[in-house]
Protein backbone atom coordinates (compact mmCIF):
# COMPACT_ATOMS: atom_id res chain seq x y z
CA UNK A 1 0.00 0.00 0.00
CA UNK A 2 2.62 2.15 0.72
CA UNK A 3 4.43 2.04 -2.59
CA UNK A 4 0.99 2.60 -4.34
CA UNK A 5 0.56 5.90 -2.25
CA UNK A 6 4.28 6.94 -3.08
CA UNK A 7 3.26 5.82 -6.96
CA UNK A 8 0.25 8.01 -6.95
CA UNK A 9 2.12 11.09 -5.34
CA UNK A 10 4.23 11.21 -8.07
CA UNK A 11 2.04 10.76 -10.73
CA UNK A 12 -0.40 13.72 -8.95
CA UNK A 13 2.81 16.20 -8.22
CA UNK A 14 4.13 15.59 -11.37
CA UNK A 15 1.19 17.74 -12.64
CA UNK A 16 2.24 20.30 -10.35
CA UNK A 17 4.20 22.92 -12.41
CA UNK A 18 6.53 25.45 -11.19
CA UNK A 19 7.27 29.24 -12.50
CA UNK A 20 8.78 29.76 -15.52
CA UNK A 21 12.41 29.73 -15.26
CA UNK A 22 14.01 31.89 -18.08
CA UNK A 23 17.71 31.32 -19.01
CA UNK A 24 19.83 34.25 -18.71
CA UNK A 25 23.55 34.61 -19.66
CA UNK A 26 24.65 37.59 -17.45
CA UNK A 27 27.10 36.74 -14.61
CA UNK A 28 30.99 38.07 -15.62
CA UNK A 29 32.49 34.55 -15.13
CA UNK A 30 36.22 34.76 -15.69
CA UNK A 31 38.02 32.81 -18.78
CA UNK A 32 41.15 31.92 -17.44
CA UNK A 33 42.10 29.83 -15.47
CA UNK A 34 44.69 30.52 -12.49
CA UNK A 35 47.97 28.09 -12.81
CA UNK A 36 47.32 26.51 -9.53
CA UNK A 37 44.72 27.44 -5.94
CA UNK A 38 47.92 29.16 -4.46
CA UNK A 39 47.69 31.53 -7.14
CA UNK A 40 44.12 31.89 -6.01
CA UNK A 41 44.73 32.39 -2.64
CA UNK A 42 47.77 34.83 -3.15
CA UNK A 43 45.21 37.87 -4.54
CA UNK A 44 42.75 37.69 -2.03
CA UNK A 45 39.48 40.06 -2.41
CA UNK A 46 38.53 42.33 1.07
CA UNK A 47 34.87 40.38 0.95
CA UNK A 48 32.67 40.34 3.72
CA UNK A 49 30.83 37.19 4.63
CA UNK A 50 27.92 36.93 6.94
CA UNK A 51 26.03 33.95 7.71
CA UNK A 52 22.03 34.07 8.55
CA UNK A 53 21.20 30.68 10.60
CA UNK A 54 17.21 30.44 9.34
CA UNK A 55 15.95 27.77 10.98
CA UNK A 56 16.63 24.16 11.96
CA UNK A 57 15.59 21.24 10.33
CA UNK A 58 15.06 17.91 12.27
CA UNK A 59 17.39 15.33 10.27
CA UNK A 60 16.59 11.66 10.81
CA UNK A 61 18.96 8.22 11.81
CA UNK A 62 21.75 7.89 8.65
CA UNK A 63 20.89 11.38 6.96
CA UNK A 64 23.18 13.60 8.10
CA UNK A 65 26.20 10.60 7.54
CA UNK A 66 26.82 6.78 7.05
CA UNK A 67 27.73 5.10 10.01
CA UNK A 68 28.81 2.03 7.89
CA UNK A 69 31.92 3.90 6.76
CA UNK A 70 34.90 2.96 8.70
CA UNK A 71 35.92 5.08 11.45
CA UNK A 72 32.56 7.02 11.93
CA UNK A 73 31.81 6.85 15.93
CA UNK A 74 28.86 5.10 17.06
CA UNK A 75 25.75 7.48 17.26
CA UNK A 76 27.28 10.04 15.02
CA UNK A 77 23.75 9.53 12.49
CA UNK A 78 21.61 10.07 15.26
CA UNK A 79 18.63 12.40 14.47
CA UNK A 80 19.00 15.76 15.52
CA UNK A 81 17.93 19.09 14.87
CA UNK A 82 20.68 21.18 12.96
CA UNK A 83 20.77 24.51 11.43
CA UNK A 84 19.31 25.99 7.72
CA UNK A 85 22.13 28.76 6.79
CA UNK A 86 22.31 30.98 3.94
CA UNK A 87 25.66 33.54 3.37
CA UNK A 88 26.05 36.63 2.25
CA UNK A 89 29.07 37.33 0.32
CA UNK A 90 29.82 41.18 -0.37
CA UNK A 91 31.64 42.49 -2.89
CA UNK A 92 33.96 45.72 -2.54
CA UNK A 93 32.28 46.61 -6.28
CA UNK A 94 29.10 46.68 -4.59
CA UNK A 95 27.77 43.04 -6.18
CA UNK A 96 25.90 41.16 -3.59
CA UNK A 97 26.13 37.76 -4.00
CA UNK A 98 23.49 34.55 -1.71
CA UNK A 99 24.34 31.32 -1.25
CA UNK A 100 21.19 29.46 -0.27
CA UNK A 101 18.06 31.30 1.40
CA UNK A 102 17.60 28.57 3.76
CA UNK A 103 14.03 27.79 4.85
CA UNK A 104 11.13 29.75 4.08
CA UNK A 105 9.05 32.26 6.84
CA UNK A 106 6.44 30.83 8.87
CA UNK A 107 5.48 27.01 8.03
CA UNK A 108 8.97 25.49 6.76
CA UNK A 109 8.12 21.86 7.50
CA UNK A 110 8.76 19.93 3.90
CA UNK A 111 8.32 16.43 2.65
CA UNK A 112 9.37 13.81 -0.19
CA UNK A 113 6.52 12.47 -2.33
CA UNK A 114 4.10 12.82 1.04
CA UNK A 115 6.39 10.49 2.42
CA UNK A 116 9.29 11.32 3.91
CA UNK A 117 8.86 14.55 6.54
CA UNK A 118 11.04 17.07 7.75
CA UNK A 119 10.04 19.23 10.44
CA UNK A 120 11.32 22.64 10.55
CA UNK A 121 11.34 25.11 13.15
CA UNK A 122 12.15 28.81 13.07
CA UNK A 123 11.29 32.01 14.69
CA UNK A 124 9.70 35.06 13.66
CA UNK A 125 12.25 37.44 11.93
CA UNK A 126 14.72 34.86 11.31
CA UNK A 127 13.82 34.04 7.30
CA UNK A 128 16.52 35.10 5.37
CA UNK A 129 14.47 38.05 3.70
CA UNK A 130 13.70 39.86 7.00
CA UNK A 131 17.52 39.30 7.88
CA UNK A 132 18.52 40.76 4.70
CA UNK A 133 16.10 44.19 5.19
CA UNK A 134 17.21 44.25 8.92
CA UNK A 135 21.01 44.40 7.92
CA UNK A 136 20.05 47.17 5.36
CA UNK A 137 20.74 45.56 1.86
CA UNK A 138 18.57 46.71 -0.70
CA UNK A 139 20.34 44.48 -3.22
CA UNK A 140 21.09 41.43 -4.56
CA UNK A 141 22.53 40.40 -7.79
CA UNK A 142 22.92 36.42 -7.74
CA UNK A 143 21.51 34.09 -5.37
CA UNK A 144 23.75 30.16 -5.67
CA UNK A 145 21.27 27.86 -5.67
CA UNK A 146 23.66 25.18 -4.27
CA UNK A 147 20.80 22.98 -4.53
CA UNK A 148 17.18 22.80 -4.47
CA UNK A 149 16.24 20.75 -1.55
CA UNK A 150 13.40 22.31 1.02
CA UNK A 151 16.07 23.11 3.72
CA UNK A 152 18.11 25.21 1.25
CA UNK A 153 16.04 26.48 -1.29
CA UNK A 154 12.38 27.12 0.03
CA UNK A 155 12.74 30.70 0.81
CA UNK A 156 13.70 31.38 -2.72
CA UNK A 157 10.13 33.08 -3.54
CA UNK A 158 9.99 35.85 -1.38
CA UNK A 159 13.54 36.42 -1.81
CA UNK A 160 12.49 36.33 -5.69
CA UNK A 161 9.80 39.22 -5.05
CA UNK A 162 11.96 41.47 -2.91
CA UNK A 163 15.23 41.37 -4.78
CA UNK A 164 14.93 39.81 -8.31
CA UNK A 165 18.03 38.13 -8.41
CA UNK A 166 19.91 36.06 -10.87
CA UNK A 167 19.89 32.53 -9.85
CA UNK A 168 22.88 30.59 -10.53
CA UNK A 169 23.00 26.22 -10.35
CA UNK A 170 24.55 23.91 -12.16
CA UNK A 171 23.46 22.80 -15.06
CA UNK A 172 22.14 19.11 -13.74
CA UNK A 173 20.49 21.06 -10.95
CA UNK A 174 18.47 23.21 -13.38
CA UNK A 175 17.31 19.81 -15.09
CA UNK A 176 16.41 18.48 -12.18
CA UNK A 177 14.20 21.03 -11.09
CA UNK A 178 12.49 21.71 -14.56
CA UNK A 179 11.75 17.63 -14.48
CA UNK A 180 8.08 16.52 -14.27
CA UNK A 181 9.44 14.08 -11.49
CA UNK A 182 11.13 16.60 -9.48
CA UNK A 183 9.12 15.59 -6.42
CA UNK A 184 11.63 12.36 -6.68
CA UNK A 185 14.14 14.68 -5.89
CA UNK A 186 13.13 16.37 -3.11
CA UNK A 187 12.10 19.22 -4.81
CA UNK A 188 9.35 20.75 -3.81
CA UNK A 189 6.81 22.16 -7.02
CA UNK A 190 5.29 24.83 -4.09
CA UNK A 191 8.44 26.16 -3.13
CA UNK A 192 8.97 27.31 -6.35
CA UNK A 193 6.00 28.83 -7.49
CA UNK A 194 7.65 32.46 -8.65
CA UNK A 195 9.18 33.03 -12.07
CA UNK A 196 12.58 33.34 -12.06
CA UNK A 197 15.56 33.94 -14.26
CA UNK A 198 18.57 31.43 -14.02
CA UNK A 199 22.34 31.22 -15.37
CA UNK A 200 23.97 27.77 -15.79
CA UNK A 201 26.94 28.21 -13.76
CA UNK A 202 28.72 25.40 -16.23
CA UNK A 203 29.07 28.23 -18.34
CA UNK A 204 31.97 29.46 -16.33
CA UNK A 205 33.68 26.04 -15.85
CA UNK A 206 37.21 26.39 -16.25
CA UNK A 207 39.61 23.66 -15.86
CA UNK A 208 40.96 23.81 -11.78
CA UNK A 209 43.31 21.26 -10.11
CA UNK A 210 41.39 18.42 -7.89
CA UNK A 211 37.71 19.33 -8.36
CA UNK A 212 38.40 18.93 -12.23
CA UNK A 213 36.55 22.76 -12.75
CA UNK A 214 35.51 25.38 -11.11
CA UNK A 215 33.78 28.34 -11.95
CA UNK A 216 34.87 32.15 -10.70
CA UNK A 217 31.86 33.92 -10.74
CA UNK A 218 32.77 37.45 -10.76
CA UNK A 219 35.57 37.36 -13.31
CA UNK A 220 38.87 38.71 -10.34
CA UNK A 221 39.07 35.24 -8.47
CA UNK A 222 36.97 36.31 -5.45
CA UNK A 223 33.89 33.29 -5.38
CA UNK A 224 34.61 30.03 -6.78
CA UNK A 225 31.56 27.53 -7.54
CA UNK A 226 32.74 23.73 -7.09
CA UNK A 227 31.20 20.67 -8.48
CA UNK A 228 30.09 18.40 -6.18
CA UNK A 229 27.72 16.31 -7.19
CA UNK A 230 26.16 13.03 -5.07
CA UNK A 231 23.73 14.86 -2.78
CA UNK A 232 21.68 15.91 -5.64
CA UNK A 233 22.93 15.44 -9.63
CA UNK A 234 24.34 18.80 -10.16
CA UNK A 235 25.39 20.32 -6.16
CA UNK A 236 27.41 23.18 -5.33
CA UNK A 237 30.14 23.91 -2.63
CA UNK A 238 32.13 27.20 -3.04
CA UNK A 239 35.26 28.86 -1.86
CA UNK A 240 35.76 32.39 -1.17
CA UNK A 241 38.80 34.12 -1.32
CA UNK A 242 38.52 36.97 1.09
CA UNK A 243 41.85 38.97 2.49
CA UNK A 244 41.81 37.00 6.05
CA UNK A 245 41.85 33.59 4.20
CA UNK A 246 39.83 31.19 1.93
CA UNK A 247 36.47 29.95 3.16
CA UNK A 248 35.36 26.74 1.62
CA UNK A 249 31.96 26.15 2.23
CA UNK A 250 31.07 22.71 1.49
CA UNK A 251 26.84 23.04 1.84
CA UNK A 252 25.56 19.48 1.29
CA UNK A 253 28.63 17.60 -0.03
CA UNK A 254 29.21 17.18 3.71
CA UNK A 255 26.97 17.81 6.51
CA UNK A 256 28.73 17.21 9.57
CA UNK A 257 32.35 17.53 9.76
CA UNK A 258 32.84 13.96 10.29
CA UNK A 259 30.98 13.48 7.29
CA UNK A 260 33.25 15.01 5.18
CA UNK A 261 36.80 13.79 7.99
CA UNK A 262 35.55 9.96 7.38
CA UNK A 263 34.23 10.75 3.63
CA UNK A 264 30.79 9.19 4.76
CA UNK A 265 27.73 11.16 3.31
CA UNK A 266 24.74 10.13 4.43
CA UNK A 267 22.19 8.08 2.98
CA UNK A 268 19.42 10.56 0.92
CA UNK A 269 22.15 11.36 -1.77
CA UNK A 270 21.24 10.80 -5.08
CA UNK A 271 24.37 8.75 -5.89
CA UNK A 272 26.60 8.01 -2.68
CA UNK A 273 29.57 6.46 -4.90
CA UNK A 274 29.90 10.32 -6.36
CA UNK A 275 29.03 12.15 -3.25
CA UNK A 276 31.95 10.24 -1.51
CA UNK A 277 33.91 11.11 -4.28
CA UNK A 278 32.79 14.78 -4.09
CA UNK A 279 34.27 14.84 -0.75
CA UNK A 280 37.55 13.68 -1.50
CA UNK A 281 38.08 16.07 -4.20
CA UNK A 282 37.18 19.11 -1.25
CA UNK A 283 39.55 17.44 0.64
CA UNK A 284 42.19 17.62 -1.34
CA UNK A 285 41.63 21.30 -2.26
CA UNK A 286 41.73 22.02 1.57
CA UNK A 287 45.48 20.42 1.81
CA UNK A 288 46.78 22.59 -0.85
CA UNK A 289 45.07 26.18 0.91
CA UNK A 290 46.91 26.22 4.04
CA UNK A 291 45.13 28.03 6.46
CA UNK A 292 41.93 28.34 4.61
CA UNK A 293 38.41 27.82 6.96
CA UNK A 294 36.22 24.34 6.25
CA UNK A 295 32.29 25.36 6.76
CA UNK A 296 29.91 22.26 6.43
CA UNK A 297 26.37 21.79 4.92
CA UNK A 298 24.92 21.69 8.63
CA UNK A 299 27.22 21.21 11.40
CA UNK A 300 25.77 22.57 14.75
CA UNK A 301 28.98 23.05 16.77
CA UNK A 302 30.02 25.67 14.43
CA UNK A 303 27.25 27.80 15.62
CA UNK A 304 26.79 29.74 18.70
CA UNK A 305 23.73 28.59 20.67
CA UNK A 306 20.64 30.63 19.84
CA UNK A 307 22.78 32.94 17.29
CA UNK A 308 20.95 33.97 13.51
CA UNK A 309 23.60 36.19 12.52
CA UNK A 310 27.24 35.75 12.52
CA UNK A 311 30.00 37.50 10.69
CA UNK A 312 32.79 35.68 9.09
CA UNK A 313 34.70 37.76 7.67
CA UNK A 314 36.22 39.99 8.03
CA UNK A 315 37.37 38.34 11.30
CA UNK A 316 36.99 40.57 14.50
CA UNK A 317 40.71 38.94 15.76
Amino acid sequence: MAALAAAAAVLTLAACDIGDITEVAEAPWGTEAPASWQAVAAAPVPLTVTAYVTGEVFAGDGVLINEDVAGVPEGAGTEQWVPSVAYLVQHPSGTNVLFDTGVRAGECSYDILLVLNFPCRNQPGQDVVTQLARDGIDKLDYVVATHFHGDHSSGIGPLLARYDPVVIAAADEIAALKSPLRETQGYRYDQFSADMRIEAADAGWLPMPHVARAADLLGDGSIWLLPTPGHTPGHLSALLNGSDGPLLLTFDAAHLKATYHHTAPGGLGADLDRAAQSIERLKALEADLPGVRVLYGHEPAQWPQDAIRVSLAPRAD
